[in-house]
């Protein structure tokens, strides 16, 4: 196992231990109600049927049609009409800091989870702990609670938990003779993985008779802490500076983000792309689905796309590679109950059904990915074998939330322009030296 291995409460397996009565009905075809007969005065006692506002991101029609599905479920329950103010996941952060200027603002906030205890510190969101009875805490994937218990009180579930994984075609892999780690077990540290890039790349090329050929795509095009965040961290020992990318009490950066193995992660990125080139420094989120990518590195929610852009694939999935200590990034959004509200026992109320299975379930499945209670894999079926299943390992034994302190939107930010920088080759150390010192200036803002 790996070096996390004495950390670890359950796996997949023991999360499907004792329920195989319920993953055997949904192999046969039937899935479970969640609860869905249960009396609303037993689950929601005092809901009133209000009308709650909700500021949400705007994702289209996606969204749109995932939101119509939780509202026919709320309503079920007992609930009233769910009305949306609708922003771009852009300027989400911003308009939850301003929700409550100048007029009433929404009921419930479905925020950037990370920004969780940005605005508990801000004083814009209330505490749900007393929604939530000790069973359903611990029915939570562990990263759940982490993303959102500030000084011992809970503040809201997240829509769905992710995990990652590097997809690939099976047949590539055979066709070297080359089997790579399918479990965390057995994952590979960076310096096995680039031997197996280097090899399959300059195989491809020579076969295809062509240099625009590639073996690895880091993050599917996606900027930002979620994905390449982990290469920093992943060079440190947990609870390092490095690892934890900024102080304890979140107002420096200097020491952290540009710690000695830090900056080796970061030298990382800028190598793949650079002295090992093995991934393309262009940024076409299509180049696995066209065929020009051997690897990707993703979440659940591309395997309907690849298969449909590739029908012929065998498609598999391997760990994500690590530099010291194996690490992902999940969490998605979260349900939030805005402190300002008027209605605050019907907008707990909604948080509480949201962090239901019967709540959750409809948005995890319109994710395509891991629900947030532990209790519910056994009824998604593609989540109990490869090559989905490393998806809920990840999230199970790996998962750690992003730095959490205040200034996480500063830190993503600034993260993007360093990440582009190194990309695009300056010198590593003194990028993160420069971006840490400007950090500094804007976490201090926290104080």
């Amino acid at each position: 196992m790996t070096a996390t291995s004495s950390r670890i409460e359950f796996t997949r397996r023991s999360l499907l231990a004792g329920v195989g009565g319920t993953a055997a009905a949904t192999t046969l075809g039937f899935r479970p109600t969640f609860g869905q007969t249960t009396s609303t005065s037993d689950a929601y006692p005092g809901i009133e049927g209000e009308e709650i506002e909700l500021l949400i991101w705007d994702g289209g029609a996606f969204v749109d049609n995932m939101m119509a599905s939780v509202q026919e479920k709320w309503r079920a329950v007992g609930g009233g009409t769910l009305k949306f103010r609708k922003v771009p996941f852009g300027d989400l952060d911003r308009a939850v800091r301003s929700a409550n200027q100048g007029g009433t603002g929404p009921d419930v906030f479905l925020a950037n989870a990370p920004n969780v205890i940005t605005y508990k510190s801000l004083n814009l969101i209330e505490p749900v702990t007393d929604m939530f009875s000790k069973e359903d805490l611990e029915d939570f994937f562990p990263v759940v609670r982490l993303g959102s218990e500030v000084d011992g009180e809970f503040y809201g579930p997240s829509t769905n938990e992710n995990g990652q994984a590097l997809y690939y075609d099976r047949k590539l892999t055979e066709r070297y003779g080359i089997k790579l780690p399918e479990t965390l077990a057995d994952a590979w540290t960076w310096d096995k993985w680039l031997e197996a890039f280097k090899e399959i790349q300059d195989g491809e090329r020579k076969r295809r008779g062509t240099d625009q050929f590639w073996a690895l795509y880091p993050n599917m095009g996606n900027t930002g802490l979620f994905f390449s965040g982990i290469y920093p961290r992943s060079a440190g020992a947990r609870d390092s500076n490095a690892w934890k990318m900024v102080s304890d009490d979140g107002r420096t950066a200097s020491g952290y983000l540009d710690a000695p193995e830090a900056i080796a992660g970061m030298q990382l990125i800028q190598d793949i792309h650079h002295k090992h080139g093995i991934a393309p420094v262009s940024t076409q989120k299509d180049m696995f689905y066209n065929d020009q990518v051997g690897f990707f590195c993703g979440v659940p929610l591309y395997f309907a796309p690849i298969m449909k852009a590739r029908p012929d694939i065998d498609l598999a999935t391997a760990p994500v590679p690590y530099i010291k200590t194996p690490i992902i990034h999940t969490g998605s959004f979260a349900w939030l109950v805005n402190r300002q509200t008027a209605k605050m026992q019907e907008a707990k109320l909604f948080v509480k059904f949201m962090g239901s299975a019967e709540g959750n379930d409809v948005v995890a499945r319109g994710w395509t990915s891991v629900p947030i209670r532990k209790s519910m894999i056994a009824a998604r079926p593609e989540f109990q074998s490869k090559p989905m299943s490393l998806f809920v390992d990840s999230v199970s034994e790996w998962s750690v939330p992003r730095p959490r302190i205040p200034g996480y939107s500063e830190l993503d930010t600034a993260w993007i322009r360093l990440e582009a920088d190194i990309v695009s080759g300056g010198d590593v150390k003194a990028l993160a030296a420069d971006a840490a010192k400007r950090l500094d200036a804007q976490l201090r803002r926290y104080s």
